[in-house]
């Protein structure tokens, strides 16, 4: 008897060992786009009919998209003002069609942009943009710490509530936290209105590593914005005798209609973390001037809208290129299409240059992409790495009068987990300036070849691979 019952038992485990397979296989042939992963997955679930399932069903479903869309839910308030498609400009096409397509979004007219270069620049200039504030201040960053930097913002905003100013500040539940000395603690004393982005919390939980918001936003009286990959912390004063953890980087100061633009969207992101279903209605500041001298669109980008409306811009823009692709950014992990676009654009006599850090501050993002370099030099793309202090900017420049600046790095991580923040601008001096700044930094970096990643140990080749399989969420 025991044994009729043990036999039935194994057949009962073995069919649902089966159907577990096949539902696992049958899913990932009808939802992967990658013949490559569907295999895989297909493959494990069978030769693992229990645990393969189950490593599916935890790792091979892709929940980013729609824990993003369910998690937020805020809603941009409304900019009734009309954009612009079809500048005086004829010279824009076909680079700013490409934006438009992907997005949706006309252009806006910016009246004035300059770059800011490390805290030594940024941090005067967003402070006295504080305080000269009459009416708002909306600020958010991915990390604000307590240091010497982050204080003097901290009093800055104090001020400005003080004198009557609507002051708010919105933080990332994770960079907030991570990066100590936090300020969070110093803004609740201090009576501050700031909230954060997709807290992370035990009670209830909310553990979510991804789904962060890394933009970097502050915008003053709806006269002046301020983006670009600057946080707040001493980290980006290159100068501070004893920083060691130095990072340089770029921010952008600008005027125009483009403000009401990076208002309304952290007005979006604020409404979200704040938990406001209904948000005020919203009053421009600025005006579309036809006139424009600059051309500029704003692309927020987050795994809530089109997983790949980013990756898309970046493959279709470089897809014009002409001339030249400067590449600029920390974590270099780009997808099979973005190497195809770059490739494309060399074998068309484009100048392809992408300029990395030797040295970043997320060692296993490092170690991923040395891995990754050698496909890269594979395609005969030139790879050059600056020296430290580390450099943190992001930018791209096409051709002689498109840029593409902001906060999103060219990795997974950017590109599909966070909320991230661009700006295409179209202006042959702005390009020129951006330019002026990739050949100082050229000078100072040197041209990798091959060679040197193939005298690599062989503990730190695999290494390197090994980090490279967690690519996907660096």
């Amino acid at each position: 008897m025991i044994a009729n019952w043990n036999y039935l038992l194994a057949n009962f485990l073995a069919l649902v060992g089966v159907g577990m397979a096949l539902t696992a296989s049958t899913h990932a042939l009808l939802s992967k786009r990658d013949s490559k992963s569907a295999m895989a997955w297909i493959a494990v679930s069978i030769v693992l009919p229990f645990a393969g399932p189950v490593l599916y069903l935890v790792f091979g479903i892709n929940r980013i998209g729609t824990a993003a869309r369910e998690s937020y839910q805020a809603t941009a308030p409304i900019d009734n003002s009309e954009p612009v498609s079809r500048p005086n400009d004829g010279a824009l096409r076909p680079l700013s069609l490409v934006g438009e397509s992907v997005t949706g979004i006309g252009l806006r007219s910016c009246d004035s942009i300059d770059i800011l270069e490390n805290g030594e620049e940024s941090y005067p200039a967003m402070l006295e943009a504080i305080e000269s504030a009459e009416k708002k201040v909306y600020c958010s960053t991915y990390i604000f710490q307590h240091d010497g930097s982050g204080r003097k913002f901290l009093n800055a905003f104090v001020a400005a509530q003080k004198r009557g100013v609507d002051v708010r500040i919105l933080v990332d539940g994770l960079g907030g936290i991570a990066y100590p000395p936090s300020i969070l603690p110093a803004l609740k004393r201090a009576g501050l209105q700031f909230a954060r982005f997709n807290p992370i919390k035990l009670i209830p939980p909310s553990l979510h590593l991804n789904l962060r918001n890394h933009r970097k936003i502050m915008v003053v009286d709806g006269k002046a914005a301020f983006t670009g990959g600057q946080n707040i912390g001493d980290r980006h004063l290159v100068n501070l005798p004893g920083n060691s953890k130095c990072a340089r980087d770029l921010h952008f100061r600008l005027t125009g209609k483009i403000v009401d633009e990076l208002e309304r969207a952290f007005l979006k992101d604020w409404n979200h973390a704040a938990g406001i279903k209904h948000p005020q209605s919203f009053e421009p500041s600025n005006e579309n001037r036809k006139e424009s001298p600059i051309w500029t669109r704003l692309i927020p980008d987050g795994p809530n809208d089109d997983l790949d409306k980013l990756t898309n811009l970046l493959v279709g823009a470089m897809s014009t290129a002409r001339q030249r692709i400067w590449i600029m950014t920390p974590y270099f992990l780009p997808s099979f299409d973005l190497v195809g676009a770059l490739v494309a654009a060399e074998l068309r006599g484009v100048d392809v240059k992408i300029m990395l850090p030797e040295k970043t501050n997320i060692h296993l993002a490092h170690w991923a992409a040395l891995h990754n370099l050698r496909y890269i030099l594979d395609r005969e793309l030139k790879v050059y790495l600056q020296p430290a202090p580390f450099i943190h900017t992001k930018a791209i420049l096409i051709d002689d009068a498109y840029s593409l600046i902001g906060s999103a790095n060219l990795d997974p991580r950017s590109l599909r987990l966070n909320f991230e923040l661009v700006v295409e601008v179209f202006n042959k001096k702005f390009a020129s300036e951006l330019e002026h700044y990739f050949e100082g930094c050229l000078a100072e970096a040197r041209l990798l070849d091959e060679e040197r990643l193939q005298r690599l140990p062989a503990w730190m080749k695999i290494r390197n691979a090994l980090a490279w399989l967690a690519s996907p969420y660096l």
